[in-house]
Formats: C-alpha cells, sequence, structure tokens
C-alpha cells in the first residue's frame, strides 16, 4: 500500500526547512529515507519517498513551498519531516532537488506547465 502525505506547511527554523504534514498514516519513528524524489507534474509538486515495512509514502511538496525549498537549497540546509511530536531527516534533499532541477530545465518531458512553475520559482531573480 503506498500514501501520499501532503505538506501542508513549510518553516525555515533553527538551519534547517521543516516540512509539516498531518494525516501521516505511520509513526515517523517507523520510516526510513528512501533519499529520492520525483515530480507530480499534473499536481506541480516534487516528491520525496520515504519507505515502512509494507509501504511507500510520498511526501508531497506543492509549488507554494518551492520558495522556501530555493532558499534551503542555496543555504545547503537540511530538510526534516515533522507531523505530530514525530521528525524525521529527508537525507540527501538538497542533492536529490539540484538533480531534478537541472533534468527539468528545458526538459519537455515533465510537461510545460511543471518546467514553467520550476522556471518561475527556481531560475527568475
Amino acid at each position: 500500500m503506498n500514501n501520499k502525505v501532503i505538506v501542508e506547511r513549510a518553516e525555515r527554523k533553527d538551519s534547517r526547512l521543516w516540512l509539516y504534514a498531518n494525516d501521516v498514516p505511520v509513526p515517523l519513528a517507523h520510516v526510513t529515507p528512501k533519499r529520492h524524489m520525483l515530480v507530480d507534474s499534473d499536481a506541480l509538486a516534487f516528491v520525496y519517498i520515504l519507505e515502512t515495512n509494507d509501504r511507500f509514502l510520498y511526501v508531497m511538496i506543492p509549488k507554494e513551498w518551492w520558495p522556501e525549498l530555493k532558499e534551503t537549497l542555496a543555504e545547503n540546509e537540511p530538510v526534516w519531516l515533522k507531523s505530530g511530536e514525530g521528525a524525521v531527516e529527508l537525507e540527501q534533499f538538497g542533492e536529490e532537488l539540484a538533480y531534478l532541477l537541472e533534468n527539468i530545465r528545458g526538459n519537455a518531458n515533465y510537461g510545460e506547465m511543471l518546467e514553467q512553475a520550476v522556471q518561475d520559482v527556481f531560475w527568475i531573480e
């Protein structure tokens, strides 16, 4: 079974980016970071993958939080997911995001809307 977890708030604090989500179906102490990211072109979201013994959790980071991702990437800060009292570091987040950004630039395979949205946030000063 796979689940989507939607990031509802993002906050840069204590030299890291905190992504907040409710409705995480398992305690974060029971998840393992997969150190891999995808994109959801239809939802205009970056997706970080977490794993448990029996499922994957897809942490969906919608476009509204991308400015925080840009700042975090520029400062090389770690990214953490928090839900309730639990938290887990999204390991290799910066490397994965940087890799995706370079692949999306000028690449129509991701869809025109995603490519434009990424350009508007990450490459327009």
